[in-house]
Order: C-alpha cells, then structure tokens, then sequence
C-alpha cells in the first residue's frame, strides 16, 4: 500500500531568492536605535549645560561675597571716621615725669629741683637739716614738688635701689603667679642672698618679697633669668628708665651690683620710687612689708624674709621703700611715711648714717609743710 506524500505549500508566485534580495526591507524610524555617537553627544551637550549653570552660581556667589565685603569696609570706616571724634585715650605705655624741672607739653608746670620748695623765712630754717649723704632729696609726693635737696643731679652707683628697677620690668613682662624655677647660677651670686635653694620652684610675687625685703641677689637672679634672661632684663631697666626720663640713670645689672657703667642720681631714684608704688600696688605693699614667709610645699623648702629698713619699725608712718649698700656706694636709701594725707619720700645716696638722716629730713618735711599750712 503505497502513501501519499503531504501537499506541498503553496508558495507566492512571486517569491523567489532574486526578489528577496531585490526588494529593500522597509522599518519604521522609531525601529532603528539610534547611533552611538548620537548618545554620547547628548551628554557632553548636558554636562557643558551643567558645568555653565555652575559657573554662573559661582559668580553669583563671588558677587554676593564681594557686596558683603565692601558693605562690611563701609561699616568700618564709618566706625573710624565717627571714632576719630572721640577723645583719644590715654597712652598707658608712657609715664609722665611730674619731677621733671620742665614745663610739659600740656602746661603742668614740673617741680624745680635747684632749690627747696619752701622759700620763705618764716617757713624755712635759717640752716639746712644736718645730713651726712653726698646726695639727697625729699619730696612731697601728694603735689610731686621738691620740699629738699642736697646734690640731687650728681651721678652715684645705685646699689640695691636698682632693684626696684628690676621688679617693675618684672611686672610688665609677667603676671605675679607666673612660676620662676630657681636656677643653679641663682646660687652663686655674691652677697646678700635669700638662701634660694637650685630647683626650687616659686611664684613671681614671692620672689619679689626675696627682691625687696632682704636684697637678695639670688632674687634678682632668678626672676631675671624667668622673665627673658640677665642681658634682657637689663635691656628693659635701661628702656624703662628711658621711658620715665631718668637721663642721669644706667643699669649693668639686675641686683645693683657696683659696675662703671651702673649709675643714678637722687632725683632720678625718687621718680623710679614714686612709679614703683604709684603704678603697682602689689609692689607698694611689699615693701611696707615688715615680715614674709615663703611657704615650702613638695619639693619647696619654705623662706622667711626681713626687710632691711628698720624704719618701718620705729618712724611713724613709714611705708617702705628700699635699701642700698655697697662699698663704692654708701649708704643709700628710699622712705616714704605717711601722715594724714600728706606722703613725703626721702632718698639718700652715699650716706654715713642713712636711717638717721632719714628721720632728719622727714621730721624736717612734716614741719615744714605744717608751717605752711
């Protein structure tokens, strides 16, 4: 039994390969994707639009930071030009010489120092008062006059006088519970020692009451290395004396120690004396100071100091200020004393008897002012 072969498909009569290839395939455009080269044109194009939008943000901001600026300069000189109306503060950084015998800038007539205040017979004795020391000065420090003086111009060494020199600088460079750490050379400085042990480690304003009360030189030593070193402490003494006018005044050392080129006048100490207690309260309650304890603690060891000015016990009134000795200086010394509301100040330089001649010429002061009413 024979099969029958499937019909065949009926196929176009137009179809055959020659046509296919012959008649072109027709797509939509939305078939085709597009070129590669179309995508990436798009985003370059939408970056450099965003790279454009940021510039122009930018600018806008420098331009914003700009107007802030000049708004701000506006505001300040404004302030400075309104400002510049104001009374000009006081220059805290220059320290008037009322001693001085010049007649200032502004009119305040200075204190002579050629001859005493008190001029009238019936107020001044026939003689000066009696005194021992090539050169002094007493002065009334209410009115910053002269009330006497005894070679107050002629250049002596000012031994331990110099050290309230020392601790005015002290103050200016550093606050009084700056830590000073005694050093090793501290030890060996001659003469007139606190007995400070290398190593110790005390506070600015102790060592002050070592500075004033006994003239320790190991004192002067260690706060001149704590504050800048012994060359710089000096450089300072000499531009503070510079800046009070002290033109008859030069320092070689930070404890007064004899040296040629270390030398003052009466006059010149007295205006020093009267800056010292005038400026730094601190320093005029030290040197009133009779008697100061040091406390030890850790490693410390504890120091009682006794200032050398005997009169803070035996003249009435007497509130300081310094003492002074040297072989080539004498006897020098600072007092001030103070009664009702008059303060007088005695300096003595190269005195025999320099407590003595103290008493003389502050009793001598007193009368006098009393005389004159």
């Amino acid at each position: 039994m024979s099969r029958r072969a499937p019909p065949r498909p009926e196929l176009d009569d137009d179809w055959s390969q020659d046509a296919l290839f012959a008649r072109p395939v027709r797509r939509r455009p939305a078939d085709i994707p597009p070129p590669i080269y179309h995508t990436r044109l798009r985003d370059r194009s939408a970056v450099a639009k965003a790279r454009h939008a940021q510039r122009n943000q930018l600018r806008h901001l420098a331009s914003i930071v700009f107007m802030g600026l000049l708004l701000i300069a506006g505001i300040l000189l404004v302030v400075r030009l309104l400002s510049s109306f104001e009374p000009p503060p006081p220059d805290s950084g220059r320290v008037v010489n009322l001693l001085s015998p010049e007649v200032s800038k502004s009119g305040v007539q200075r204190a002579p120092t050629s001859a005493p205040f008190i001029d009238s017979p019936s107020t001044r004795p026939v003689e000066a008062p009696p005194i021992s020391a090539r050169s002094a000065l007493l002065v009334d420090m209410g009115e910053r006059t002269v009330v006497f003086s005894k070679n107050p111009g002629e250049r002596r060494p000012p031994a331990s006088l110099a050290k309230l020199a020392t601790a005015i600088v002290a103050l200016e460079q550093a606050p009084p519970d700056t830590r000073i750490q005694v050093p090793e050379s501290a030890t060996s400085e001659p003469s007139a020692l606190a007995g400070l042990w290398a190593g110790d480690v005390l506070t600015l304003e102790q060592l002050l009451y070592a500075l004033l009360l006994p003239s320790a030189n190991d004192a002067a030593a260690s706060i001149a290395d704590g504050i800048g070193g012994h060359d710089y402490t000096v450089a300072q003494m000499n531009d503070l004396a510079r800046r009070l006018d002290l033109n008859d005044t030069h320092f070689a050392n930070p404890s007064g120690r004899d040296a040629d080129d270390q030398y003052s006048t009466a006059f010149d100490m007295a205006v020093l004396a009267a800056d010292a207690i005038d400026r730094f309260p601190l320093l005029a309650r030290v040197v009133a100071t009779q008697v100061y304890v040091i406390p030890g603690g850790g490693a410390n060891r504890a120091y009682s100091v006794r200032n050398l000015n005997g009169l803070l016990w035996t003249y009435e009134g007497a509130i300081g200020v310094k003492t002074g000795q040297t072989e080539e200086a004498g006897g020098n010394l600072i007092v001030a004393a103070q009664r009702g509301s008059r303060r007088l100040m005695v300096v003595l330089l190269g005195s025999e008897d320099r407590l003595a001649d103290a008493e003389t010429l502050l009793d001598f002061g007193y009368r006098a002012l009393a005389a004159r009413g």
